[in-house]
């Protein structure tokens, strides 16, 4: 299992950097610059920014579930859905998504980061977090094939 810090985000950003704007997905109908925005909301969400989404995660997937992704035995399911917001997915380019990856990793690096639950695991801290982005990560670079 990768470990979300500096080293793994050089590579994104290199994974990242080959991805066309216009790369049509292998499965959902997210934009790539869709995509983008969709991880940039994502970090920023585990850095406890924006509005906070109900847990509706139960028993089964706090216990169950989240152990199996987090930890890369089973891998985020296509096309999964999660409580959304009502607004259309923002779209973002690498350096802006660049920028909010190196801001986590500041945050984690001094201890100010007090995440949110997840939507469906619960509560799974700062390490938790950290392995959901690395499997979030490798399921949309997996999906638009970087």
């Amino acid at each position: 299992m990768r470990a979300f810090d500096h080293d793994y985000v050089n590579e994104l950003v290199i994974r990242l950097g080959k991805l066309r704007p216009d790369a049509k997905p292998a499965w959902g109908a997210m934009s790539a610059p869709e995509m983008l925005g969709h991880l940039v909301m994502a970090l920023r969400y585990s850095m406890g920014e924006g509005a906070k989404r109900p847990v509706v995660g139960n028993w089964a997937t706090r216990n169950l579930m989240a152990p199996l992704i987090l930890n890369g035995i089973l891998p985020i399911p296509k096309n999964v859905k999660l409580p959304r917001m009502d607004a259309p997915l923002p779209q973002a380019d690498l350096e802006t998504l660049h920028t909010v990856l190196e801001e986590y990793l500041s945050r984690v690096h001094t201890g100010d980061l007090d995440p949110p639950p997840h939507p469906m695991f619960g509560d799974i801290g700062v390490d938790g977090w950290a392995k959901m982005h690395v499997q979030h990560f490798e399921h949309h670079l997996k999906q638009f094939g970087v």
